[in-house]
């Protein structure tokens, strides 16, 4: 029986479920009749077909549908597209996992060994990790190794499949390798914040192979697992009712995860009946659902003013991550009444106005007389303080969004808010009640996110003057809006690695005087946070080997200039364009030229000094003459004396 390849199918509840491709022809849908049945009412009767044969296999989308997505991209009506090594084909709510010529279940999978992969080729592939761990919207990366096992050079080719193409970066390369050596290549996986793309492993198939060559190829196998993310959208419709009107309340999952919500009003007061038609309801990703509702005052007022009833509908997450949306809304009430009505009637009917007066009387109406907050504006996690002065007050409500955060008693003058839980303008109100009267007084603070460097360092304190060097910089930064980096002068970007507020960045570069590397990052609100670290550079130090003597420049031809000695370190400036000489800094500050053998230096290696450019010029020689002889005998030397030049020569 031949087996073309394998499908496995991911369902929303979890399960798993492989089938073979052992056929020409296998089509999924709603239908019994289908090679494989789903009772989904998301699919059509016959959704899709797979077409194997010597050609290879093919996708065919029988429905029609938009959601028909096939690596990333929509598969249109009757259209036949042939698959690769791997492919993610998304129909519905179900997630395809093709693997071509497969019978083993679905796994991550680490580099091919030397002892499996192909020897005939010449090469040998391996990836630092079978598995990569990456959210939409952000990126990680992972090392590909790839040695020329031969001894001559060689053109080669690096293909990937199972992943859209503008997730991986790259995706086809051309390269080209020394014989014997080998090189690494890091490829970065990025992918879009989508709800339609699922959490979960997708597999990402890396081949490589010479290029223009059908001798084989070096096939591997990386598991890119995509994180979810969350969020969801809500809204109500009127957002002010009237006494009896119904409402609906709008929720829309743009989150890549189902959320399971539960639902229910918030009624600080316990003034309204509120129903909702269900409080619960589990939301797939990119799905909307309406909730219908009505909301009625328990009891209505008789007398006094107009007035509207501030509550809340609260929506709960306990999964994927636990979180409470509250919608703010508000019932208009309209008393049996009128206030006017009654002036007239009480100036009508006098003596009885006392009666009634007694009969139905109301608390007296609250009043906040005054109410302040410590700051208009915070970084999110700042205490505020509010502060009031009110009479007539029987207790007092605190709303923040419309939501109740704290009730106090009659005696409270003041109240400390904690600021961690919101961002952005939030209206802070004041509610002071005394029965069923009310006073409301409201402010607004606009909370933003600050930024927070929780590291920014250099892997080294001190870099070597002349010396080419690796440098890494890592950083965590909370609340960035934007983060920029200013690298010193002389220094390139070797590689980075970036991860939603973290990152690690690799420069390279000589440098010739103290460095700093600075970060500039920006909140929400435009405001600059500005760290810097110092790298010192010292000049590089070697030791002479032995009592040795410098020179003005490098050439014993040169004028003696000092002496270095032996085992005292000395200050090293650079080395000649033939790395024989060394030109070096006493101690005392004085300069001088010597033989690069005549030091050990420790540390670095001297040939990758920089070369000095202003190299003194050798003199030229001074013409001397040649006296004639004399008759006149000289002196002989006294023998408790010995005749010693300056330069050591009798």
């Amino acid at each position: 029986m031949t087996v073309y390849g394998r499908i496995d199918i991911r369902y929303l509840d979890g399960r798993r479920a492989t089938f073979q491709l052992a056929s020409a022809a296998l089509t999924i849908g709603s239908a019994p009749g289908n090679s494989i049945p789903v009772p989904d009412a998301a699919l059509a009767n016959q959704h899709i077909r797979f077409d194997g044969g010597d050609g290879g296999v093919y996708a065919v989308n029988l429905a029609g549908d938009q959601r028909t997505i096939v690596n990333g991209a929509p598969l249109r009506l009757h259209e036949r597209r042939q698959l690769g090594e791997v492919a993610q084909i998304q129909i519905g709510e179900l997630t395809i996992d093709f693997v071509r010529s497969s019978e083993g279940a679905t796994e991550s999978m680490t580099a091919i060994s030397e002892h499996t992969q192909p020897s005939a080729i010449g090469i040998r592939a391996e990836l630092e990790s079978g598995m990569l761990k990456v959210w939409p919207f952000s990126s990680a990366s992972v090392t590909l190794s790839v040695s020329n096992l031969t001894d001559e050079d060689l053109l080669l080719n690096l293909e990937t499949a199972g992943l859209p193409a503008d997730w991986t970066t790259p995706s086809d390369l051309a390269f080209s390798i020394a014989g014997g050596d080998s090189i690494e290549i890091l490829l970065q996986i990025k992918p879009p914040r989508q709800p339609e793309i699922a959490p979960g492993g997708y597999p990402l198939s890396i081949g490589v192979a010479r290029l223009g060559e059908d001798v084989g190829r070096v096939q591997l196998l990386l598991l890119v697992e995509l994180g979810g993310y969350g969020g969801l959208s809500v809204a109500l419709d009127p957002p002010v009712l009237r006494q009896q009107d119904s409402f609906a309340l709008f929720l829309l999952n743009h989150g890549n995860e189902a959320l399971q919500l539960a639902l229910k009003p918030c009624d600080p007061r316990e003034l309204l009946d509120i129903k909702l038609a269900q409080d619960e309801v589990r939301l797939h990703p990119g799905r909307r659902a309406v909730i219908s509702g009505t909301a009625a005052l328990r009891r209505r007022p008789v007398l006094g003013r107009a007035q509207d009833i501030s509550f809340a509908l609260l929506a709960e997450a306990d999964e994927p991550k636990p979180y409470l949306l509250a919608l703010p809304a508000s019932l208009s009430v309209t008393p049996l009444v009128p206030a006017r009505a009654i002036i007239t009637a009480a100036i009508a009917i006098a003596l009885l106005a006392l009666a009634l007066a007694a009969a139905l009387y109301q608390p007296p109406q609250p009043s906040i007389m005054k109410y302040a907050l410590s700051h208009k504006q915070v970084a999110r996690g700042t205490p505020v303080a509010l502060s009031w002065d009110a009479v007539n007050v029987e207790r007092f409500v605190i709303e923040v969004a419309r939501a109740p955060v704290a009730e106090l008693p009659a005696d409270a003058e003041s109240y400390t808010l904690e600021t961690g839980d919101y961002v952005d303008p939030i209206a802070i109100a004041l509610i002071a009640v005394n029965g069923d009267a009310t006073d409301i007084q409201s402010l607004e603070l606009d909370v933003y996110q600050p930024v927070t460097v929780r590291r920014f360092e250099a892997d080294k304190p001190t870099l070597l003057r002349g010396i080419s060097t690796e440098l890494t910089i890592s950083w965590r930064v909370e609340g960035a809006a934007a983060l920029d980096f200013a690298l010193p002068v002389g220094f390139e970007t070797v590689r980075e690695s970036i991860m939603e507020d973290a990152g690690e960045i690799v420069i390279s570069g000589v440098a010739a005087d103290d460095i700093h590397i600075n970060l500039s990052a920006e909140d929400e609100r435009g405001t600059t946070t500005r760290r810097a670290i110092a790298i010192a550079i010292r000049a590089p130090e070697c030791t002479p080997i032995e009592d040795i003597t410098l020179y003005a420049g490098p050439d014993p031809r040169f004028k003696r200039a000092k002496f270095a000695v032996r085992n005292v370190p000395v200050l090293v400036n650079g080395i000649t364009a033939g790395r024989d000489w060394l030109q070096v800094e006493l101690a005392s500050g004085d300069y001088g030229w010597g033989r690069l053998a005549d030091f050990s230096c420790h540390g670095f290696n001297p040939a990758e000094l920089q070369v000095v450019a202003d190299i003194p010029t050798l003199p030229a020689p001074t013409p001397t003459s040649t006296a004639p002889p004399t008759l006149e005998a000289s002196p002989a030397p006294s023998p408790t004396r010995a005749s010693v030049s300056a330069g050591g020569n009798s």
